[in-house]
């Protein structure tokens, strides 16, 4: 028995939920309470747009430049309101949806390149402290700074959004007996990877589980918990299988025992050789990723603290602890003060060079040791998504012109050292043109790439990335928000050059 075999399953559980989901917005009447639109141009010095004005945009921003940019956006969210007349309260449910079209226009883009994406696109259910969403919806995932952070480990937004249906508790909720001193967080996941690749079809299972330690309103709060992330079934050309690594018939497991070994993550009980080939039997069904983080927050009246650390696991090694030197660590500073000139400073630490040691080990069914981030033996797209790495940008896809991976795995460097610092705040400008403050950010990055151990990099290659943009609220046309941003790359590892982003954004909200 064999469960999501094709697309068309996955189809049909989506058109479900979404005649579900249309039925209760009837019902609701709902209709969108905001929208937005822009329009932009990127410039460089160089054929490629600098690092930090593409990293973490959800897959949008092309890679070369010059290029220009429209973006328009639909959203209902949901009622805030409580009014006991209202049906959506007496119905219990909550309703609302979001799309998102980006188009671009770039002289050289790349054969890979869209020319229009579709990043939002989404209808989502609320009933008390769950809620339920189908669609593609920008997210990310851990304990990590939401804004100057270099990224979450695992997923840090900066691919296009796997679409998926998800069942979730979105926001921290104190567990009842506890008296506010324990909430939860979670979501559990199955999505739609890629149709095409060197594995078709393949599909997403996510899940994550946090808990915080204190009332909102105490001097400490400690948080922890982690998120999973596997890559299973699809259907690769290789019919004739590759031995020890793809079944005859180059179809990997997809059934709903094969579901079970995915979500416990349990390496035990494949027997069957004409289904389950070496490496599944010694490893686990999938390509599992994902990181357990840990968090403390502290309130000083004036400041708050923010210290996380994300622990990586891509195999056994974390396990065994012989990994633990590699993971991200952050430390905030946030003014509690929104006008601040200085109002957050980030600190960040990534190190990805340990791998658990260069040596690979096989004791008792068990991988260790040259872990080898984001490729896979089975899975060679690696935990990417149309060309973009899923987890931090500083582990990138390493393709050639036409989308495809020369190297035969997904990364030629997922062995780094990144220091980061971020800055956020508002400038000490007025104006009666001005609708708030002008606010601006900036990142300072500085990384130290060895390539991986079976391909490094002779020379270490040694990069430099800088950001900075500014945003200015008018009070023009009834509300105009200008953006100009500026980053530069310098180093061995991208071309070197600075570029820009200009744009002009309109948000407005239906009354």
């Amino acid at each position: 028995m064999h469960i999501w075999p094709k697309p068309y399953l996955l189809c049909a559980l989506i058109s479900v939920f979404l005649r579900f989901s249309l039925q209760l917005q009837a019902q609701a009447i709902r209709q969108p309470n905001q929208y937005l639109v822009e329009a932009g141009v990127y410039l460089s010095s160089s054929s490629q747009t600098p690092f930090w004005l593409r990293a973490n945009q959800y897959g949008i921003v092309p890679y070369s430049s010059p290029s220009a940019t429209f973006r328009v956006g639909v959203y209902s969210e949901y009622d805030s309101t409580n009014h006991k007349a209202d049906r959506r309260q007496k119905s219990g449910y909550d309703f609302g949806y979001g799309l998102n079209v980006v188009a671009n226009a770039n002289r050289n883009q790349l054969s890979y390149e869209k020319t229009v994406l579709l990043p939002e696109a989404y209808v989502k259910v609320r009933r008390g402290i769950f809620e339920a969403y189908v669609g593609r919806r920008r997210e990310k995932f851990g304990l990590a700074d939401s804004t100057l952070s270099t990224g979450s480990y695992s997923w840090s937004g900066n691919a296009m959004p796997i679409p998926k249906i998800q069942i979730a508790i979105p926001n921290f909720t104190p567990i009842g007996f506890t008296k506010g001193w324990v909430s939860i967080q979670g979501t559990f996941a199955h999505g739609f990877l890629s149709a095409s690749g060197f594995v078709r079809n393949t599909m997403l299972h996510q899940k994550s589980l946090y808990l915080r330690l204190g009332r909102p309103t105490e001097v400490l709060r400690f948080y922890g918990g982690f998120n999973h992330q596997v890559v299973w079934g699809g259907q690769t050309d290789f019919v004739n299988g590759i031995p020890g690594v793809i079944p005859v018939g180059g179809k990997l497991p997809s059934g709903l025992i094969d579901y079970f070994y995915v979500v416990t993550g349990i390496n035990k009980g494949r027997t069957d050789t004409t289904k389950y080939t070496f490496f599944d039997r010694t490893n686990r069904v999938g390509n599992h990723l994902g990181s357990i983080d840990f968090a403390v927050e502290v309130d000083l009246v004036r400041h708050t603290l923010y210290a996380y650390r994300q622990s990586l696991f891509e195999d056994g090694s974390l396990a065994s602890l012989i990994n633990i030197a590699d993971g991200l660590n952050g430390l905030r500073i946030r003014r509690n003060d929104p006008n601040a000139f200085v109002r957050d400073i980030l600190f960040e630490f990534l190190n990805t060079t340990s791998q658990g040691g260069s040596v690979f080990i096989l004791e008792e069914a068990e991988f260790r040791g040259r872990d080898n981030y984001f490729n896979h033996q089975q899975f060679r797209d690696g935990w990417g998504y149309r060309q973009h790495t899923i987890g931090t940008p500083f582990i990138p896809p390493a393709l050639g012109p036409n989308g495809e991976y020369p190297y035969g795995t997904f990364t030629a460097n997922n062995r780094v050292t990144v220091f980061h610092v971020g800055l956020a705040g508002n400038l000490p400008v007025s104006g009666s043109m001005l609708a708030s403050p002008i606010s601006y950010m900036a990142k300072l990055s500085f990384s130290h790439n060895l390539g991986t151990y079976d391909e490094p990099y002779q020379p270490a290659k040694d990069q430099f990335s800088g950001y900075l943009s500014v945003n200015a609220p008018l009070q023009i046309l009834g509300g105009l928000q200008l953006s100009g941003s500026l980053a530069t790359d310098a180093g061995t590892l991208y071309p070197q050059g600075v570029g820009a982003y200009f744009s002009v954004r309109k948000t407005w909200n239906s009354k």
